[in-house]
């Protein structure tokens, strides 16, 4: 065949595709489009979204604090210890930030909250065809979720469940409320409680109850108890006076600003009077007595009064609130879950500035026992205990390592205070309950008044158990009792039940 001839033939079949393709454009648009424009109306495309499996959060030898399980049908979340673990794990819901898909369970307080983009993971979609009969017909892009990650916190179940049962038997015969926080010095959170509290499982819709439900039945009554108030956790969020465990606080103070030595004798007058105002100690407002001469250490394990006064005044205000701060009151913890309060470390300044009001010895006397208007969370006692002892100051940690700072603490100073908190619960201290483990444990008693004579003051009591040599692995716990009496007689039983976890 002629090279001409050869392009004539490829040259109309070429035409030939051309029209056959352009016709059948023609006959589709023009013809038909009517048609095909009708069936488009008859469906539609919308994206689904698949949610990712969300991370399991553990204690921290393994056990589940927050699970994926199915019941009905349904993949739900789970809170397997209900009431008992509510103050730390939170629970999820509907997010009620406009910007989030509706469709994506969140975080809404607690572990799930604060680390919600760990657990969630990332959502997949499915953009789908659908007839407007709702009839799925084609599947037409697809993106798998990819799972969250699991959380293992620094909780030790054993010790939790053992603070929430003492705790939860001690409101039934007295107080309004109560905290029980066990940490490590060096920060590690293991094992944080808040009474009244609730079952999680109330939240998840579908969900299932825990053997650990509780009082509370139904979401309903649990958001319209105003009086008990469950969802507030009173451990990071509740402000309280805390009265005598404070003292280590001017005790240490002291010490440091070489104000008194371990041997300054002061007298126990009893009581001090300044024009109409009397500051007097609780061993003569009770039983009439007074203790005679005595120095910090003693002064610590009597939680005398007098003693204290002296010791806040010989510190001057800006001493006392200088150290309060270097120990962490009157500032959040930076403990690793929402809704932390600050407390409030009064000052002349912001006396003045309030009230117009000039701040008195008066008002020296009371912040040194820790009353007035010294605000402060059960978790800034307990890290500020942990920092009296050890003379590191470290941030409280749900999961991973704490950020720590060195104090700088003379160590000499350090052992005297602590040589008086050891004194507290051995036989003559203020911690009669705890008598059993003198010599062995560090305390500090505190009695708290928080109203008028018609209200019971809050009882506290902070302690440090000894764990082996390094002192950052010494282990404190600090029980505050809202409106149970005083810290030697109710919060004392409750801590008393912590000291065979660790004391071996």
């Amino acid at each position: 065949m002629s090279e001409n001839k050869s392009f004539g033939l490829t040259s109309m079949i070429l035409i030939l595709l051309f029209a056959v393709g352009f016709s059948r454009v023609f006959f589709l648009t023009v013809f038909m489009g009517g048609h095909f424009t009708d069936l488009a109306k008859g469906n539609m495309v919308r994206v689904e979204f698949i949610e990712a499996k969300r991370g399991v959060i553990t204690d921290k030898n393994g056990k589940n604090i927050a699970m994926n399980i199915e019941n009905d049908g349904k993949v739900v979340r789970f809170y397997p210890f209900g009431e008992v673990t509510a103050g730390v794990v939170g629970y999820i819901g509907k997010p009620t930030d406009s910007g989030v898909n509706g469709d994506i369970l969140v975080g809404i307080s607690g572990l799930e909250s604060q680390y919600q983009k760990r657990l969630a993971g990332t959502p997949g979609e499915t953009v789908v065809e659908e007839t407007a009969q709702g009839t799925r017909r084609t599947e037409m892009v697809r993106k798998s979720p990819v799972p969250g990650e699991n959380l293992v916190t620094n909780l030790d179940l054993s010790v939790q469940q053992t603070a929430f049962l003492a705790l939860k038997n001690a409101l039934e015969k007295t107080g309004k409320s109560g905290v029980v926080l066990v940490t490590t010095v060096d920060g590690k959170v293991l094992a944080l409680v808040s009474v009244p509290s609730y079952d999680t499982n109330l939240f998840i819709a579908d969900g299932k109850r825990s053997d650990f439900g509780g009082e509370f039945k139904d979401v309903e009554s649990l958001l319209s108890n105003t009086e008990k108030k469950p969802l507030f956790n009173r451990a990071l969020s509740g402000d309280f006076a805390p009265g005598s465990v404070f003292k280590l606080v001017p005790a240490l103070a002291a010490l440091e600003e070489k104000k008194i030595t371990k041997d300054t004798l002061i007298a126990d007058s009893g009581e001090i009077v300044i024009g109409a105002y009397r500051f007097g100690n609780w061993l003569l407002d009770k039983y009439g007595q007074t203790e005679g001469q005595i120095n910090v250490v003693k002064a610590i394990a009597r939680s005398n009064d007098i003693f204290f006064y002296k010791a806040g005044e010989a510190l001057g205000i800006d001493n006392l609130v200088k150290w309060s701060e270097k120990l962490g009151l009157g500032e959040k913890t930076g403990i690793d879950l929402p809704g932390e309060s600050s407390g409030f470390m009064p000052s002349p300044y912001w006396r003045e500035k309030t009230f117009g009001e000039k701040w008195f010895l008066g008002n020296t006397y009371h912040l040194a026992i820790g009353q007035g208007d010294l605000m402060a969370t059960p978790l800034q006692i307990n890290m500020m205990t942990a920092a009296v002892v050890s003379g590191i100051k470290c941030s409280p940690r749900l999961v991973g390592a704490s950020t720590c700072v060195d104090l700088k603490i003379n160590e000499t100073n350090r052992k005297t205070v602590l040589e008086g908190m050891q004194a507290v619960c051995s036989t003559g201290g203020t911690a009669f309950p705890l008598y059993s483990y003198g010599g062995k444990i560090y305390c500090k008693t505190g009695t708290a008044q928080k109203g008028g004579e018609d209200t019971m003051p809050n009882a506290w009591l902070t302690m440090v158990i000894p764990v082996g040599n390094n002192v950052k692995d010494w282990v404190v716990v600090t029980v505050l009792v809202e409106e149970g009496g005083e810290g030697s007689a109710v919060a004392a039983p409750i801590a008393k039940e912590m000291v065979p976890l660790f004391l071996k």
